[in-house]
């Protein structure tokens, strides 16, 4: 789902085309796996060193979508060194947004691995990903992320809102001046708090908020000003919907993972209007007016 733009994030920098041979005219970065060394588009010389890579994506209980990206650094021996490669292509997926229309994955490096394959007299190293998923994941009436993503985009600037506007291009890092977030319903319960009625049901929407900035500290930064900002408004309005009060209970633990767990905990209350369609229709009316038996028809 994300090859292109991993893939032109990769032919893109000059510190990794450096080492690579040349295929078609472009830097040697292939998905999946390579052309046959006898394929007439390699540059004339050496078809090394070249990297190699592919995805695979799967279900995940908590994010629907999770999975692994492997990234395979081939050199000739003799010629070159993975350890030089490998620190390079690694500092330029860990910690990237990928992006392919509305579909976003994070990267975050798990481990590197060396090899060598002696009948070809080549040596490199697997790289290999974590990939996680940020789908749109939304409640019904109300939306309580739609509000949340429009509310954030509006109040805060230098924070891309994942799922509410795409992100600067489809291969991104958090910066000094730029930053994202994303929303996701925990769970959600009746309220505690407020008693229902015949014609209003009270439920809490617990709320987890990803904070992703160029640091721990400027993250945590923003995740405490996103919590204050949600208590002192106090309820998220749009006309023609229910209020959502977000000044109950919000929290921010700055050592939580921002990929997995998220450092925000927002606990979203809003109303829910009971309707019971009676039972039955009142069709048709009969009164009697000065003696004279008149029929009408009621409106349903």
């Amino acid at each position: 789902m994300i090859e292109q733009a991993l893939y032109q994030h990769l032919i893109a920098q000059p510190q990794i085309a450096q080492y690579l041979t040349i295929y078609n005219g472009l830097p040697a970065v292939f998905s999946q796996e390579a052309p046959a060394d006898t394929d007439k588009l390699w540059m004339a010389g050496s078809q090394y060193g070249r990297i190699v890579f592919s995805e695979d994506l799967q279900g995940d209980p908590e994010r629907i979508m999770g999975g692994t990206l492997v990234v395979d650094v081939q050199c000739k021996e003799g010629d070159q060194f993975p350890e030089v490669l490998e620190p390079i292509v690694r500092s330029f997926i860990h910690g990237y947004f990928f992006s392919s229309g509305i579909f976003t994955v994070e990267a975050q490096w798990k481990n590197s691995s060396y090899f060598t394959q002696p009948t070809d007299k080549v040596i490199g190293c697997t790289i290999t990903f974590d990939l996680l998923a940020f789908p749109m994941l939304t409640t019904q009436d109300p939306d309580v992320i739609a509000r949340l993503n429009q509310w954030t985009g509006e109040a805060f600037q230098g924070i891309n809102v994942i799922n509410l506007a795409p992100l600067p291009s489809s291969a991104w890092k958090p910066t000094e001046e730029s930053s994202a977030i994303y929303w996701r319903v925990q769970n959600d319960a009746p309220a505690q708090w407020i008693p229902d009625t015949f014609s209003t049901i009270w439920r809490t929407a617990t709320i987890k908020g990803h904070v992703f900035s160029v640091d721990v500290t400027k993250a945590t930064e923003l995740a405490q000003k996103i919590a204050t900002k949600l208590h002192a408004v106090k309820r998220i309005i749009r006309t023609g919907e229910t209020q959502i009060m977000t000044n109950r209970r919000n929290t921010v633990d700055a050592g939580a993972d921002p990929l997995k767990t998220g450092q925000i905990t927002v606990e979203a209350t809003y109303g829910v209007i009971v309707y019971i369609e009676p039972d039955d229709m009142m069709n048709n009316v009969y009164y009697q007016e000065e003696g004279e038996a008149i029929w009408q028809e009621a409106k349903a």
